[in-house]
């Protein structure tokens, strides 16, 4: 992977985990509203897997990859 994108689309907090690390809800890297973002390059990327958890079930986040 060349780069991420996530964005938090509805209002609810989104943690992030990365590799072996599990999502701890509202630790670590937090979407905390509508619109919130994380983002990496080509110059700070990291190509293990990436977890999250929210506070609810149905919380929406969009993905883009690049590779």
């Amino acid at each position: 992977r060349k780069g991420l994108t996530i964005v938090n689309i509805t209002g609810n907090p989104v943690s992030l985990g990365f590799g072996s690390n599990p999502a701890v809800l509202n630790s670590g890297i937090t979407l905390t509203t509508i619109g919130s973002v994380y983002e990496t390059s080509e110059y700070d990327f990291v190509t293990s897997a990436v977890n999250a958890i929210s506070s609810v079930a149905s919380n929406v986040v969009s993905i883009q990859e690049y590779v």
